[in-house]
C-alpha cells in the first residue's frame, strides 16, 4: 500500500504532498482544488507510466483533438499535463511514493527526439502539420519533441514517445512495434464521475461469474433495492442491439418473472455495481473513484462504505476516493473506529488550494470530527 505521495510540476500542482495514507483514502476539498488530478497521478505512477494510461488520463478530460481533414487522427494535448499547460523544452513532472515494499517514481520529460525516430512518424507529423486550419502554427520550440516516462522502481523502465508538431500524442505513436509494456504492474481500476462503461462494466461482471465475489456483488446491491436476487449479462449477439449506457445487464426480482433492464433501476444500482465489480478485479491492486457518492442517497453510503472497507480489506486492495458531500464523509466516520491509533485503516485528506500538503485526518480524528460536528471538507 502508499504510506505517501509527492507530486511536482503536475496538472494544477506545482509540488503537493500527502501523508498518513490508509487503505480506505477520501480527499476532500473545493471545486478546483486538484482532487481528481492526485487519483490521475496516483493512476499514472500504478501503471509506472504505461503511454496508454497517460492517454487516458487526457482523454477523459476531453484533452484531445481530431482531424477530420485527413486521415482522421485522435491526438491528446500533452501540455495539460504539465504546470502551468506549457510544452517547454526539458520541462518534467514527478510522481513518487513510498509504500509498503520501498519507494516507486514516475518521470514524465519532455526531450529531443534522437535519430530513431522512424520515417513513418516522421510522415505523420508532417501531415498533421499540413492539417492546420490558417492562423495556427506548430510548437514553438526547437527541434523535434519526445516525452519519455521513466519509472524507478524493482524493474526501472523507460519508455518514448512521439509528440506531433502540434504538440500531442497520436494513437499511432502508442503502437509503435516493440514498445515495452510492464505486465507484473498492480491492478488498477479508475472510475469517473460519469461511472464506467456498459461494456466495462459487464466485462468485469463476466469475469467473476460463479465465483464468491459473484454473491457479494449481489450482496451490494441488496444494500439498495432489497428484492434483488440475481443479475446476469445478456447475450454478446443481444447486446450490440442495445445503445443505452447501461444496458447489457438484467436484474431478477423476488416475486416478479420479469428480467428487468438494470438501467430501469436508477442511477444508485449502477454506481454500486461499477464500485462493486471494480473492487473484485481489483485484488492486490488500486482501485481509484471520482465523486464516489454520485447516484447514492444518503441513507446508503454507511452500506457502500462497509462495501468498499470489507471487500478491500480481504482482497488487498487500496482505495482513493474524492467527495464534496459531508454525508460521505460522515458515513465513513459511521464505520470507523475511535479505539485505533494513528496508523488506522481510514484517512480523509483535505486539499486546500495553493497549499503544498493535504491536510491528513487519521481514522480517529474522523470519528472525533463527526461526533462533534466539525467541518473537514
Amino acid at each position: 500500500m502508499l504510506r505517501t505521495l509527492k507530486i511536482e510540476n503536475f496538472r494544477t500542482f506545482p509540488r503537493f504532498s500527502m501523508e498518513g495514507l490508509g487503505r480506505i483514502n477520501l480527499c476532500v476539498g473545493t471545486n478546483n482544488c486538484g482532487k481528481t488530478s492526485v487519483l490521475e497521478a496516483i493512476s499514472i505512477l500504478t501503471a509506472r507510466g504505461r503511454p496508454e494510461v497517460v492517454w487516458q488520463v487526457l482523454s477523459r478530460r476531453g484533452e484531445r483533438w481530431y482531424d477530420d481533414r485527413g486521415p482522421g487522427r485522435i491526438e491528446v494535448d500533452v501540455c495539460h499535463l504539465f504546470y502551468g499547460h506549457e510544452l517547454d523544452p526539458n520541462a518534467a513532472f514527478a510522481i513518487t511514493a513510498r509504500s509498503d515494499s520501498g519507494a516507486q517514481s514516475v518521470q514524465a520529460t519532455l526531450v529531443e527526439r534522437g535519430p530513431e525516430a522512424t520515417d513513418a512518424q516522421e510522415r505523420i507529423s508532417s501531415t498533421q502539420a499540413s492539417l492546420f486550419e490558417p492562423g495556427e502554427s506548430e510548437i514553438s520550440v526547437p527541434g523535434r519533441l519526445a516525452l519519455r516516462l521513466q519509472w524507478d522502481g524493482p524493474t526501472p523502465l523507460e519508455q518514448q514517445l512521439t509528440i506531433s508538431r502540434r504538440g500531442g500524442i497520436t494513437s499511432e505513436a502508442l503502437e509503435r512495434p516493440g514498445r515495452r509494456r510492464e505486465d507484473d504492474a498492480p491492478p488498477a481500476r479508475f472510475i469517473t464521475t460519469e461511472a464506467l462503461s456498459r461494456d466495462e462494466v459487464v466485462a468485469l461482471f463476466e469475469a467473476i461469474v460463479l465465483t464468491p465475489e459473484e454473491e457479494n456483488v449481489i450482496e451490494a446491491l441488496k444494500t439498495i433495492e432489497p428484492a434483488i436476487e440475481r443479475i446476469a449479462p445478456i447475450g454478446t449477439d443481444r447486446r450490440r442491439y442495445f445503445v443505452a449506457d447501461r444496458g447489457g445487464i438484467v436484474v431478477k426480482l423476488a416475486n416478479s418473472k420479469q428480467r428487468i433492464p438494470i438501467g430501469s433501476m436508477g442511477d444508485g444500482i449502477w454506481r454500486m455495481l461499477g464500485i462493486a465489480v471494480s473492487l473484485a478485479k481489483a485484488r492486490g491492486g488500486i482501485l481509484l473513484v471520482d465523486e464516489i457518492d454520485t447516484g447514492l442517497h444518503y441513507t446508503v453510503m454507511a452500506d457502500m462504505w462497509k462495501l468498499v472497507r470489507d471487500t478491500a480489506a480481504r482482497l488487498d486492495v487500496q482505495v482513493f476516493a474524492t467527495t464534496h458531500s459531508r454525508d460521505c464523509y460522515e458515513s465513513l466516520a459511521a464505520i470507523s473506529r475511535s479505539d485505533v491509533g494513528t496508523n488506522g485503516d481510514v484517512s480523509i485528506q483535505r486539499i486546500e488550494r495553493g497549499k503544498s500538503s493535504s491536510i491528513s485526518f487519521s481514522e480517529r480524528d474522523i470519528v472525533i470530527a463527526a461526533d462533534r460536528g466539525i467541518e473537514v471538507r
